[in-house]
């Protein structure tokens, strides 16, 4: 996670206040709503949001992150073109985190560049640039991906 820090009362103030730490029913359904809409595996946008913020909608990063996908103002702005407070708003943030990750995938043709990018951005992504903490970042994605798909498949012989 990016050091998450607080849970904003905004949350709150717009009647946001799911618990942290587990995924709520009603955001997983919007999470693959979202994440099939933009042709992105819904648990891999499941799994972002999960390292990002716990799914914590009021969460609140170090260097301004903010809500679900943990967005930066200014990839906010352009991703979105909303106002900023709605990064806090759970469906606007899964949403633009499920339209974000699919802009990436088409910038790199590569889901863990995709993630890398997400994480420490496109142009550091494009020189070559991933530092040591983004390509872990990556890698935590990557195996609560693979933990969240392992758990929903049958096992042979089940039916």
């Amino acid at each position: 996670m990016r050091g998450i820090k607080a849970v904003i009362p905004v949350a709150v103030l717009l009647g946001l206040g799911y618990a942290c730490g587990y995924v709520p029913h009603n955001l997983w359904e919007k999470t693959w709503r979202y994440a099939m809409g933009f042709g992105v595996d819904p648990y891999l946008v499941a799994a972002v949001v999960w390292v990002e913020s716990g799914y914590c909608t009021g969460a609140v990063g170090k260097a301004g992150e903010l809500g679900l996908g943990q967005f930066m103002p200014g990839t906010w702005k352009r991703v979105t073109g909303a106002p900023l407070e709605w990064r806090a708003h759970p469906d606007w943030a899964l949403w633009a985190t499920a339209k974000h990750l699919r802009e990436l995938w088409e910038a790199t043709r590569d889901w863990r560049l995709a993630l890398a990018a997400y994480n420490a951005g496109l142009g550091a992504v494009r020189a070559g640039r991933i530092p040591a903490s983004t390509r872990r970042y990556v890698e935590k994605v990557l195996s609560t991906y693979w933990h969240w798909v392992r758990r929903v498949q049958p096992v042979r012989g089940e039916r």
